[in-house]
């Protein structure tokens, strides 16, 4: 199910009602950027502190549109999963002081595009949010009585006559009519709020109050002394309009009050953008960002890394193709895996998806996250026990347990980033050294290198280089092949002996040794 403004609060009891009854959930987000620039490229030399750095500002400038989640309910009593799914779509907003903003790319635009993307949706329909870091600062306001002063100081002229319009007919109700009641239609909330709060100013007799069974309405009493007469206190108005700029935050509020294990696929940029988008501008710590994506979500899943190491164990001719997650998908959607041919769980859609299935669609790829992780977690349970059979969810998460909170980092020097322990080590084989005669083309040192492997290269002065093999098997080749080059020398990378630092500390040494040696003489001989 699609969820807009339009729909939001309408489902909201639903899909708090489904996350009950969930057992986890799928998750997947689209973006307003293509990971192309030069701080995306996933570099072998690169850890995912190194990787967080380059990212943590450019992040700033990208946002979520859409965010999926598919609540995987499990029926103990038919052994099968019921999926609801929902696709969230969010748009950012100005309000007060705050002016959230981010720039599409035109890459990013042809591939919306291509993808069938509705950009009306988007605009006119998406869902607001803020960051915690926003929430506190509106809250503030609130608190301090200067937001209603900042609302009224941003209105622009059509917004001014339409607040003089409803100053003019509550005035026309009182002096003409004896109905004792009047409904104004607000529509936007925000704009609601600052009806209530400049109607009671400039007509201190009435009563004010949002109409039972219709929010959008403002119902206004004469005076107190009409039967039922009541008025909406502050913090009700206060808690309403809070409720309605938060939007999509309340759903992060939500998973986060409800701990759920969360599913996802490759999603290092998405805890990322999660940070930004809903706590708040990224930390320059690394270690703060990874405490505070757990305390948000404290059990995470990547089947993305999940899927990379139970490949290790199929043979060449069992596994699939890749494991990109249509690729994933389809292999066990089409019963392609001969580990789980018999007793698997029956996972069924609660409703169609109101487009085509397609992929790039947050919801539909939630859904794909979520049943990966259950076949891939019935997998590793059977393993576990030597024998197939059905699989409940507890099972399943415990034979994953392993997984938990590890987050894959693609071509990376380490295999994932861990929420709740430190990083791994590095997995790649040690560095190279290459030392050209001439002027180093890292251009031509890549191609020359081409046929090895998988290679990275990084100048390192202006006749060296650095090189990241991705396999053992690739930097012997090119250790064993530039032996006896004239062109180039290659060796394995030795901090002291080839970074400036390093020469330089040797240097350091070899002449404070020195120089104490000769003191010695030079007090000897005297």
């Amino acid at each position: 199910m699609e969820i807009t403004r339009n729909n939001f609060l309408d489902e909201l009891e639903n899909i708090k009602r489904d996350l009950a009854k969930s057992s986890f959930v799928g998750f997947d987000a689209e973006f307003t950027a293509i990971l192309n620039g030069e701080c995306f490229k996933h570099r072998l030399f690169d850890t995912s502190k190194e990787r967080y750095d380059q990212l943590k500002n450019e992040v700033s400038k990208m946002i979520m549109t859409q965010v999926g989640l598919t609540m995987f309910q499990y029926n103990r009593d038919l052994d099968s999963y019921l999926a609801v799914c929902y696709t969230f779509h969010l748009c950012p907003q100005v309000f007060g002081d705050i002016d959230q903003s981010f720039i599409f790319q035109a890459s990013t635009l042809n591939f919306l595009c291509k993808h069938k993307f509705d950009f009306n949706k988007f605009t006119y329909e998406g869902l607001p949010y803020l960051s915690k870091a926003e929430e506190a600062i509106v809250r503030q306001n609130i608190k301090e009585r200067a937001l209603f002063n900042d609302l009224t100081r941003m209105l622009d002229m059509d917004e001014e006559r339409l607040l003089q319009s409803y100053y003019s007919q509550v005035s026309k109700w009182l002096m003409r009519s004896k109905a004792e009641t009047m409904y104004l239609d607000v529509e936007n909330p925000v704009f609601r709020y600052i009806a209530h709060v400049e109607l009671r100013m400039r007509f201190p007799d009435i009563l004010t109050t949002d109409s039972l069974g219709n929010s959008k309405k403002i119902l206004i009493y004469r005076d107190e002394t009409v039967e039922g007469a009541n008025s909406a206190p502050m913090v009700t108005l206060e808690d309403d309009l809070m409720s309605y700029l938060l939007g999509f935050s309340n759903i992060i509020s939500l998973l986060e009050a409800a701990q759920k294990p969360i599913v996802g696929h490759n999603i290092f940029l998405d805890t990322i953008l999660l940070h930004n988008q809903f706590i708040g501008p990224l930390p320059n710590q690394y270690s703060e960002f990874k405490r505070n994506i757990h305390n948000m979500l404290p059990y995470l899943y990547d089947t993305k890394y999940i899927s990379h190491e139970m490949a290790k164990k199929l043979s060449y001719h069992e596994v699939w193709k890749s494991n990109a997650l249509q690729d994933l998908y389809e292999f066990f959607a089409e019963g392609k895996c001969k580990k789980l041919q018999n007793g698997v769980n029956f996972i069924k859609l609660s409703r169609p998806f109101n487009v085509k299935q397609t992929y790039h669609e947050a919801g539909w790829d939630s859904f794909c996250s979520g049943y990966c992780f259950i076949r891939l977690g019935h997998w590793a349970a059977c393993e576990n026990r030597g024998s197939y059979r059905p699989v409940g969810p507890t099972e399943t998460l415990s034979a994953l347990a392993p997984f938990c909170n590890k987050v894959n980092i693609i071509r990376g020097a380490i295999p994932y980033m861990s929420f709740t322990e430190s990083d791994p080590p590095r997995h790649r084989p040690s560095l190279l050294y290459l030392k050209a005669q001439r002027t180093i083309n890292v251009g031509q040192v890549a191609s020359d290198l081409a046929t090895f492997g998988s290679v990275d290269i990084k100048p390192y002065g202006s006749r060296a280089a650095l090189i990241a093999a991705g396999t053992q098997q690739t930097a012997q080749k090119i250790l064993k092949e530039f032996r006896n080059s004239k062109e180039y020398r290659v060796a394995k990378y030795n901090v002291y002996k080839h970074s400036p630092a390093g020469k330089m500390a040797i240097w350091s040494g070899a002449l404070i040794t020195g120089s104490l040696v000769l003191y010695l003489l030079h007090k000897k001989l005297k």
